[in-house]
């Protein structure tokens, strides 16, 4: 997906200058993500023209004024007559801070989005766990005890006690609002049935 992703980031953005390092770095972060699927790949590279559009600007315009410093520093030492010092910058570093400064912001929400499918596909799962065990829907809307660390086996098994639970409950209800009539009580009632049944013996 990478590779995609920076083939076609170099083909839609080819006329902005950007280097191929720094487009292997976005492919790199966008990747990374997990997010990037080939059905939403073209709307992902659409979507960062803003942030490299300003990137080569803000990268430019970096070693424009770096360039500009070396010239005039060359021209004094130049006009003193003394030992030029070699005060040119490092571009290579202007440049991995300029990407590290506009990829900051966009990783950052790319990770929170992430945790945020991230925890609607756990609710879901959950959501789905609860619906195969038969747990009933006045349960599930009570919510259940589950802490972020509970992965799926443990979650599994937390809603399956949830469940006995329930049914424990359901089969202890139904023995105290059960039929209270002892056989005998059933015996008495039957013998007077069958003797009202009899023909008068006037």
């Amino acid at each position: 997906m990478k590779d995609k992703i920076f083939n076609l980031l170099k083909q839609t953005y080819s006329s902005f200058g950007l280097s191929d390092d720094i487009l292997q770095g976005q492919a790199e972060a966008l990747a990374n993500t997990g997010l990037v699927t080939d059905d939403n790949l073209q709307a992902v590279i659409d979507g960062q023209k803003p942030f490299l559009s300003s990137l080569q600007s803000g990268i430019d315009k970096r070693v424009t004024d770096a360039v500009n410093k070396a010239k005039s520093e060359k021209k004094e030492g130049a006009a003193a007559g003394g030992e030029q010092t070699k005060t040119e910058p490092d571009l290579q570093k202007l440049i991995e801070e300029a990407i590290a400064a506009k990829l900051s912001p966009i990783q950052e929400e790319l990770n929170a989005y992430k945790a945020k499918e991230q925890q609607g596909a756990r609710a879901n799962m959950i959501a789905s766990k609860a619906k195969e065990l038969g747990i009933p829907e006045w349960r599930a809307k009570e919510g259940f005890a589950i802490t972020p660390e509970m992965d799926e086996a443990a979650i599994t098994s937390y809603l399956a006690s949830v469940k006995q639970n329930i049914v424990t409950a359901g089969l202890e209800s139904s023995n105290t609002s059960g039929v209270l009539s002892t056989p005998d009580d059933k015996a008495k009632e039957s013998a007077e049935e069958w003797a009202r049944a009899l023909p008068d013996a006037n």
